[in-house]
């Protein structure tokens, strides 16, 4: 194991990364949509992993408001590799579907998955 995945497996062990969206659109009548999206990705010391979803979408008009709720957990293992000086996050989930995901250390509390910024805590 390189230094740089044994330093990324330490900074992810025994943490969870966040990433929480709200997006919303009401207009002056009253009516509108709303929808609040929660990923949360445990990753344990002993390389097991848990995947969370939980969304919330309403949307409203003439008086009547249609909320609709979801949720998913998917587990798994997690292990970091390297490909030409550039760290993944790889999860392979107990149904054999698989994420791969290039990952950087943005300093304490953050942490790069692909495109976005996820918020990383210590699992408490």
């Amino acid at each position: 194991m390189s230094y740089l995945v044994s330093q990324m497996v330490n900074t992810l062990a025994n943490k969870v990364l966040r990433l929480e969206k709200a997006n919303s659109d009401r207009d002056y009548s009253g009516g509108g949509w709303y929808e609040e999206i929660k990923h949360a990705i445990f990753l344990y010391s002993d390389f097991s992993a848990v995947y969370k979803y939980d969304s919330f979408r309403s949307v409203s008009g003439g008086g009547l408001s249609l909320p609709s709720e979801s949720s998913s957990r998917n587990l798994g293992r997690w292990n970091v590799s390297e490909e030409f000086g550039r760290l993944y996050l790889e999860i392979i989930f107990d149904d054999n579907s698989q994420q791969k995901l290039e990952t950087k250390d943005l300093g304490p509390g953050l942490q790069k998955l692909g495109d976005q910024v996820w918020n990383r805590y210590l699992i408490g």
